[in-house]
């Protein structure tokens, strides 16, 4: 095939290596957002800000509790920002993905593909922001109760010690009379 041109057995080559690599962006959007999911239906029963036995708690039991709402907080703040940031690169690939496969021609070939990509991606970004709230609400919960449970523990005056025993004041039959004044001579004018 002397009269062929040179790109043109090279451009299938290109497209399906554009094709690869947008298939390959596009599964890992898609992977983000399925364990994000799952991640959030293994998580526990949701923290409320107060329970009917809070009143009931003992000292130890009240410690203790302040000590889980702060743990709590701390590791829901910390799973608000991961997906925050996932979802920041959730847009991104999908920016990527989408351009990889219109520089490289596959976009126009391929009916279906941009479409596919910014639903996946979008998919995948949305997940991430759903679970940004969800955790922004229970480190809220957690801080209200954290507050509740350190009001409570203050207000028995729990880890402080015990006021001591007022002593009885010593009884005297006789009030002994104040010292006399020191007597102060006048001083004479000088003159």
């Amino acid at each position: 095939m002397p009269n062929s041109p040179k790109g043109a057995a090279t451009a299938p080559r290109n497209l399906s290596k554009a094709m690869m690599t947008a298939t390959a962006v596009v599964a890992t959007l898609l992977a983000t957002a399925t364990a994000a999911q799952a991640q959030r239906r293994g998580q526990e029963a949701p923290m409320l800000v107060s329970y009917p036995t809070d009143a009931s708690m003992t000292c130890d039991q009240l410690a203790a509790e302040i000590v889980r709402t702060a743990e709590i907080a701390g590791i829901a703040a910390d799973n608000a920002a991961s997906a925050e940031s996932q979802g920041a690169m959730a847009t991104a690939a999908t920016s990527v993905a989408i351009n990889g496969a219109l520089y490289s021609g596959a976009l126009g070939r391929v009916p279906g593909l941009g479409m596919f990509a910014n639903a996946a991606g979008g998919m995948a970004r949305r997940n991430a922001e759903a679970r940004a709230r969800a955790e922004a609400e229970r480190v809220r919960v957690a801080e209200q109760r954290h507050t509740l449970m350190t009001g409570i523990y203050q207000g028995r005056q729990c880890g402080m010690p015990a006021a001591p025993a007022p002593v009885a004041a010593p009884i005297f039959d006789q009030v002994p009379a104040p010292a006399p004044a020191p007597a102060v001579s006048p001083a004479a004018p000088a003159g």
